[in-house]
């Protein structure tokens, strides 16, 4: 059996999609992989996944979040809308702007963020969004599915889960495991070598990461990559 996990990392389990959103997906293989044990806890292990899944190639934009947030939160009683999103939080750089009154709400992108990762979601928001994806999108339920809302805090993912939010183990793998040599790396490039970070404005840039990185001279405004921005890739 395929699995899958889409979301902020997301997961499918051999799952076909009926609506409009497109997620790309990346399939995850060699089943029964030996777990990883980082950090300085010896007993402390992750990333053994004994099936084989689908992750999502890229974290979920701005737009997708959009799509979904016009879809089934014209009327919001779960706060699926972060306030963050249209006033940006600490950082102070919107995403999402919500228009119109409650049961006519209306959310659009802001231009120029469209292709970042979604930001200012909780688990939940997450589990309500693979719900959605599950039920084929559209107006499907957001409180169903893969997860039964109706649980609250302890809410797990259900026996017939399709779309979900990966487990640590899942998202682990897809990250640092490379099949070709049955080894975990230190970075998400399939190295472990750390990668050089650009000093100019005109190299290509592997990884998004930095303090003060050189592509944000004006602050946060810029702290966040669109999809395709980066050139490095994990081994799968």
């Amino acid at each position: 059996m395929t699995k899958g996990v889409c979301f902020i990392g997301l997961l499918v389990w051999a799952s076909t999609c009926f609506g409009d959103l497109s997620i790309s997906m990346t399939v995850i293989g060699d089943p029964g992989n030996a777990p990883d044990h980082p950090g300085i806890n010896p007993s402390y292990s992750v990333g053994a996944v004994n099936y084989t899944y689908q992750i999502g190639t890229y974290e979920v934009t701005v737009a997708q979040y959009t799509y979904f947030l016009n879809s089934v939160a014209k009327t919001d009683p779960y706060g699926l809308y972060n306030s963050s999103m249209g006033g940006g939080g600490a950082y102070g750089v919107p995403i999402i702007i919500q228009s119109g009154t409650d049961r006519s709400y209306a959310y659009s992108a802001v231009s120029g963020t469209e292709n970042e990762p979604i930001r200012f979601v909780s688990v939940f928001d997450a589990m309500r969004f693979c719900n959605w994806m599950a039920n084929g999108q559209g107006s499907g339920s957001t409180e169903t599915g893969s997860y039964d809302m109706s649980q609250g805090a302890n809410v797990t993912r259900g026996t017939n889960a399709t779309w979900v939010v990966p487990t640590e183990d899942e998202w682990y793998k897809a990250a640092y495991y490379s099949a070709s040599n049955a080894l975990y790396h230190a970075y998400p490039n399939g190295s472990d070598t750390t990668p050089a970070k650009p000093t100019d404005g005109t190299t290509p840039r592997e990884m998004n990461f930095g303090d003060v990185p050189y592509w944000a001279p004006n602050g946060p405004l810029q702290l966040y990559t669109a999809t395709g921005q980066t050139t490095g890739h994990t081994p799968y």
